[in-house]
């Protein structure tokens, strides 16, 4: 239980210093590009070449930094596999899918505001957020205190092949994936695991989460239906027992369940407001669902309408 413990702590922890990184990256990447792919005032030759050169230093630099700061502390071992698929009732793989998604589409508009538009600008969103995250899977396979998650690699390329298929076919975002949250109760009563502080809790606390499909109703409108997901009662990855000094924490009362809900939302990219500094504004903001009326259904609590769901 207390190996137990130590992992769910440690993977909450570096969930957190992953999405921190990826934003690092990205924004490095972006201004890299930028500063580059200006053949005509800086007389460069070959600007995709130095481009792309800049992109690698950039990753290798990135992954260096992560593995300086993170990987080094846990031993290293033979390539291994976890199956951590059961934890969180999904909600930790939504998490992924989600990130990936969001990555890849504010990657996507960034560069259409810094005018740096390609004939492959798609596919290069979708691939330089899916080579950090796969890198990490594979940093992951090699530490003692992980393994490769076969579970996080299929949502990764879950959500950055959502992103990449709608701009490939449609040229934009039909489908958005949405994250909100709201505080409970069961951080106070394992605050290690699901934070401290409130914002600890909305990065952590898996019982606040609620991810959501959200769906324009008019083809390039802004409102939208929204259909989510979000579990409760959990206060650990796959049960509620744990133990901490010594003393064990029975917590098997507690009913775990699901929930499932509908709502509306607002796609802040379709609002009609011009300007490269909106769109970029919208594309960063566009993974949080607003707060709206919602429909919520579970086998403990039945059908319910909650006026205003965070």
């Amino acid at each position: 239980k207390n190996i137990k413990t130590f992992y769910d702590i440690a993977l909450v922890k570096r969930n957190i210093a992953v999405n921190i990184l990826l934003m690092c990256l990205m924004t490095s990447l972006l201004f890299a590009q930028k500063n580059i792919e200006k053949p005509e005032k800086r007389h460069i030759k070959h600007p995709f070449l130095a481009a792309n050169s800049v992109l690698g230093v950039v990753y290798v630099g990135s992954m260096t930094a992560l593995y300086q700061t993170w990987y080094r502390d846990y031993a290293f071992k033979h390539f291994h596999f976890f199956n951590d698929v059961p934890e969180w009732k999904g909600m930790d793989k939504l998490g992924h899918a989600t990130t990936s998604w969001w990555a890849a589409q504010w990657l996507y508009t960034s560069q259409q505001s810094l005018g740096l538009e390609s004939d492959n600008l798609a596919l290069r969103s979708t691939i330089i957020p899916l080579c950090f995250m796969t890198t990490i899977e594979v940093f992951d396979g090699f530490s003692s205190g992980w393994g490769f998650s076969l579970g996080d690699l299929a949502a990764n390329f879950a959500g950055a092949g959502l992103f990449y298929t709608q701009q490939h076919f449609f040229n934009h975002q039909r489908l958005l994936l949405k994250y909100s949250y709201h505080q409970t109760n069961y951080s106070s009563q394992r605050p290690e695991i699901l934070g401290k502080t409130k914002v600890e809790r909305m990065l952590k606390d898996y019982n606040g989460q609620s991810y959501w499909l959200s769906i324009p109703i008019k083809q390039d409108g802004w409102f939208c239906l929204s259909m989510g997901y979000n579990a409760s009662g959990m206060l650990g990855g796959r049960d509620n027992i744990w133990s901490n000094q010594g003393i064990i924490y029975d917590y098997s009362k507690v009913e775990r369940f699901s929930t499932w809900s509908m709502s509306f939302d607002i796609d802040l990219l379709k609002l009609p407001i011009k300007g490269k500094f909106w769109k970029t504004f919208a594309s960063t903001l566009r993974w949080i669902k607003i707060p709206a009326p919602t429909l919520q259904w579970s086998k403990s609590n039945n059908l319910k309408l909650i006026p205003i769901y965070f």
